[in-house]
């Protein structure tokens, strides 16, 4: 992950406002987020059911669908991590690119899935993303989850209680779309379903799974947001970012101020011996380095105040207290409805309306491994000018004339998407197959001459330019 491609606002934000951060992009890239995992999900969902009916027992389908959440949630971070770094892939890309999700410690912690991490969204890109496992990985989650693992664990026990609200309500729900023989008739209230042993139903699994797919992309995108975050913190994307920024607009000034710079800083007695301790130690004291510190500390609350003994006889307040419960009924269910009515605007107004945003149309990069790649710089026929060059001893400069013809009538004639973050792999890979055989012998000897310092021969540029004239004309 390269912080200069990322496709948000690089900042330091507190951990609460880390998750909204990722709550946020969900909310951008929901299409693309939402649609493979509900295929992937809905999938084990759906065997989960199949297999709980077939024994007969709906709490199969539950425990199914709650072990394999390492699966769903590696979906979405797949999603996520490319759509932050500008790579938003199709749900057909990344259901192709399975092996890459599903290779990322998928087995282990399905597996280790009796042993809760309540912090698990927060940790699993250092897992998936980073590649850290073993005492790597356990040091690399202890360096991010300080200071960040417990909004990690808050996160963990509102989702589960969230979870737990809409299971109920769409397990509720279920059972009055299921035929009267699949739902098991017991106790009225929770306990009592509990000791006659059906409170697990399947219209309660369904319910269940809906609930699971519907909020796990939260879950996993707060946690990233909280990771993302984190490493900004540690390792100072933003002022990275910044700096590359800087770099850019004022190369040559920047070059010129840091020499300077670095000639005034040289001490002016090379023989001094300096505590290096003690010179930290001074600078840390300057006002501008802040500190902070953890404390606790115990206090002691005040005792309720006995409730006083009153000399009136409580049955005859009995139909005022009944006629006060009427009204606060009343007055609860209209706050009830209310409620209920402003959840519903105010989630119609979270909702995107009308199609999403279109992608930003593509732009072929003006140069693209330190070449120049506008078709107005190079010249008509580039195969006889590359030869002319190879015929004058200008071997290396003919070389590199063939290689930026072919990039460039890849990208403008023949319209292959290559990107500034391409490597020269990547773009074997993407070029046609009447090309390929050509560009690969055309990138060998290009990366012999380039890094190599190993000039090909007069009579072999002359041979690449007659295949540049076949294969480009």
């Amino acid at each position: 992950m390269q912080p200069a491609n990322i496709a948000i606002a690089l900042r330091r934000r507190t951990p609460w406002e880390a998750i909204d951060l990722g709550l946020s992009m969900l909310q951008r890239w929901w299409r693309a987020v939402f649609v493979p995992h509900l295929i992937v999900g809905g999938a084990v969902a759906a065997a989960a059911l199949a297999l709980a009916w077939l024994v007969d027992r709906p709490w199969v389908a539950i425990v199914l669908v709650w072990w394999m959440k390492p699966l769903y949630d590696r979906v979405v971070l797949h999603v996520l991590s490319r759509a932050v770094f500008g790579e938003l892939e199709r749900p057909r890309a990344v259901l192709a690119a399975w092996r890459e999700w599903l290779g990322s410690g998928l087995f282990a912690a399905i597996v280790l899935r009796g042993w809760p991490d309540f912090a698990r969204s927060f940790n699993l890109p250092v897992r998936q993303l980073e590649g850290q496992a073993g005492k790597a990985g356990r040091e690399r989650r202890g360096v991010l989850g300080r200071r960040a693992r417990s909004y990690a664990v808050w996160l963990t026990v509102v989702c589960m209680h969230f979870e737990w609200v809409l299971y109920l309500m769409l397990g509720g729900l279920a059972d009055l779309a299921l035929p009267a023989k699949a739902v098991m008739q017991g106790g009225e209230n929770l306990w009592g379903r509990l000791v006659a042993g059906d409170f697990w139903t399947y219209g309660g699994a369904v319910g269940y799974a809906v609930a699971v797919l519907l909020l796990e992309p939260f879950y996993v995108a707060g946690g990233f947001g909280l990771y993302l975050n984190r490493r900004t913190l540690l390792e100072g994307w933003d002022i990275e970012v910044a700096l590359r920024r800087l770099a850019e607009r004022h190369a040559a000034a920047a070059m010129l101020f840091f020499s300077v710079f670095c000639f005034l800083a040289l001490p002016m007695d090379s023989h001094a011996e300096k505590n290096p301790k003690q010179e930290i130690a001074e600078v840390l004291k300057a006002k501008e380095f802040g500190y902070e510190r953890d404390a606790m500390r115990w206090q002691s609350r005040n005792p309720e105040k006995p409730a006083q003994k009153s000399d009136f006889d409580p049955k005859a307040f009995w139909g005022i207290g009944y006629a006060l419960a009427r009204v606060a009924e009343v007055l609860l269910w209209g706050l009830a409805a209310a409620a209920l009515a402003y959840a519903l605007w105010f989630l119609a107004r979270m909702l995107p309306r009308g199609r999403s945003v279109a992608p930003e149309p593509y732009r072929p990069p003006p140069a693209l491994f330190g070449m120049e790649l506008a078709p107005e710089t190079l010249p008509p026929d580039v195969a006889a000018a590359a030869a002319a060059l190879a015929r004058d001893g200008k071997l290396r400069e003919a070389l590199s004339l063939l290689y930026r013809g072919a990039l460039s009538n890849l990208i403008h004639k023949r319209g292959v998407r290559l990107l500034p973050s391409h490597t020269e792999a990547e773009v074997l890979s993407l070029s046609g197959q009447d090309v390929h055989v050509y560009l690969e012998t055309l990138i060998d000897a290009w990366r012999l001459c380039a890094y190599a310092r190993r000039n090909p021969a007069a009579a072999d540029i002359e041979q690449l330019a007659q295949g540049y004239q076949a294969s480009f004309a």
